[in-house]
């Protein structure tokens, strides 16, 4: 019938309303084809209708954009069981970093005047007879010491066979076998800090992993406190500190450290932990995604970066090395001066270690420098842990232990304050197992928690549950736009050509005029 064919598409007007109605009322758009048609009231409910769900998609569009740009992020938290896990490399510290006998035995120890003066100035803030000179004349006797400070701190420090015993280790094997053996001295490689020497247990990885679990596998140490030999003059209490890290990684006096006092069994139960970081903008101020240490074979660590950052602004500053650099080690500092030798005692105690003072308290350039690792190595972890103790050695096990001692010939009766056995060696020595609870780690990895998928996702389930639209919705709007824009572009040109014509006519009837005038004129 007449009155039900379609009208043609070149007939319709695209650029006027007859093109907007054609659009929608063939769009799969939900509802809209109902605002041209049927009653007035009729088609204004729908319009209201129309709008409402249109503005209710645009909302929750809104917010989903919102959600996605603020970079959410989801933390997911799982136990992962292993048949072997890397032990960490240990490192012990006595809390007493000047030995008596080093700063008052002129035949152990010949530099022991020089070394007096260099503890009494590091901690001159003390105020007592045990360091009766001035500051003035403290830093006139150590500026006549050549030697450097990394050598004064290794002479006054701990020995590791002062440390751990040998014989008395030994000792303890025999006497009491167990699944693993007490380590030697033989098993440490020492180390030196800004305040003072250090031992490290598989310093460089090379011990093997751990394949059992519970607390008599693992590592086990005996440490000699030894407060026979504490000067009196640095702190008030006495012990050893233990560091859980990384093979390879150098510590930092202090942060995550594990006290241990004389006198107990510490049984350190390793909780390793693995993250894996997302990135900026997802976190700030972000982590690092390729950084490399000093050392390449060592993996990237943040504690590792920041000391070598202080190492660094040491060079630049002091012109020398700090004492935690390994010998044989140049720093280039960002001028190109290439610094190779150590600080010496003077530049140590009026540069050096009042810069590394000044780093824990204030924050410096190497904060924002050393960011956490992205994704560490397969085998790196941070090893957080729990501590249980109780008391080193029984009864029985001092009457062994004792006479192991006296053959280590460290025991002076003269210099024992308390000569009672059991006393003796409950003030003087430690137990420390270092071991797999569970051999398991927590892995922690970072998610995005709003991709570009499922923001889509969002967008179009949404679209499709307000309006009914899906992608080729989008496409008939693109079609219906082309056709607006060429019959715009249509009706310009039309336009264009009417006042073309317009003009051609005018000009025509002027000419005309024109000649009909001059031929007036003749007549």
């Amino acid at each position: 019938m007449a009155d039900q064919k379609k009208v043609d598409e070149d007939e319709v007007d695209y650029a006027g309303y007859s093109g907007l109605k054609e659009f929608m009322s063939e769009t799969t758009l939900h509802g809209v084809h109902y605002i041209f048609r049927g009653a007035k009231l009729l088609r204004f409910v729908w319009l209201l209708g129309v709008l409402g769900a249109l503005s209710g998609f645009l909302f929750f569009f809104i917010a989903a954009v919102n959600n996605y740009m603020e970079r959410p992020s989801n933390t997911k938290v799982d136990t992962v069981s292993r048949s072997q896990l890397p032990l960490p490399a240990v490192t012990i510290c006595n809390s007493n970093i000047a030995q008596l006998s080093a700063l008052s035995n002129s035949t152990q120890y010949p530099h022991h005047e020089l070394n007096f003066a260099f503890v009494c100035h590091l901690f001159n803030d003390i105020k007592s007879s045990y360091c009766p000179l001035s500051r003035n004349e403290l830093i006139q006797i150590v500026r006549t010491d050549s030697r450097s400070a990394r050598d004064v701190l290794q002479d006054i420090g701990q020995a590791k066979s002062s440390l751990i015993l040998d014989p008395l280790v030994a000792a303890i094997n025999s006497a009491a076998p167990s699944l693993v053996p007490y380590q030697n001295s033989s098993s440490f490689t020492s180390i030196v800090t800004s305040t003072g020497v250090c031992h490290t247990f598989n310093y460089d990885g090379s011990q093997p992993n751990a394949s059992r679990a519970g607390i008599d596998t693992g590592v086990k140490f005996v440490v000699n406190v030894d407060q026979t030999e504490y000067a009196g003059v640095t702190l008030l209490s006495a012990g050893v500190e233990v560091y859980l890290h990384p093979p390879g990684e150098t510590i930092v006096r202090g942060r995550n450290a594990i006290y241990v006092g004389p006198g107990q069994r510490a049984n350190i139960a390793l909780e390793p932990e693995r993250r894996e970081l997302l990135n900026t903008p997802f976190r700030e101020p972000g982590c690092a995604e390729e950084h490399t240490n000093r050392n390449k074979s060592v993996p990237y660590s943040q504690p590792q970066c920041l000391v070598e950052c202080l190492e660094r602004v040491i060079a630049q500053t002091c012109s020398c090395l700090a004492v935690s650099v390994p010998d044989g080690v140049t720093i280039t500092t960002a001028d190109g001066q290439v610094v190779s030798q150590h600080c010496n005692a003077t530049q140590f105690l009026e540069c050096s270690f009042p810069r590394q003072i000044s780093s824990f308290i204030n924050s410096t350039i190497c904060d924002a420098g050393c960011l956490l690792p992205c994704k560490p190595d397969e085998n790196q972890y941070n090893y957080g842990y729990s501590l249980t103790a109780d008391v080193f050695p029984n009864v029985v096990a001092a009457e062994i232990l004792f006479p192991a001692v006296l053959q280590t010939g460290t025991y002076d009766n003269s210099r024992v304050r308390a000569p009672n056995n059991l006393t003796y060696l409950r003030e003087n020595f430690a137990q420390i197992n270092v071991f797999y609870d569970n051999l398991a780690f927590e892995s922690v990895i970072e998610q995005q928690a709003v991709t570009l998928s499922s923001l889509f996702g969002s967008v179009g389930g949404n679209l499709g549950l307000f309006l009914g639209a899906s992608m080729l919705t989008l496409l008939e709007f693109a079609q219906y736009l082309t056709r607006l824009a060429l019959a715009l572009v249509r009706r310009y040109q039309n336009g264009k050509a009417r006042s073309q014509d317009v003009q051609l006519d005018s000009s025509t009837e002027k000419a005309s005029e024109g000649q009909e005038s001059a031929a007036s004129s003749g007549v």
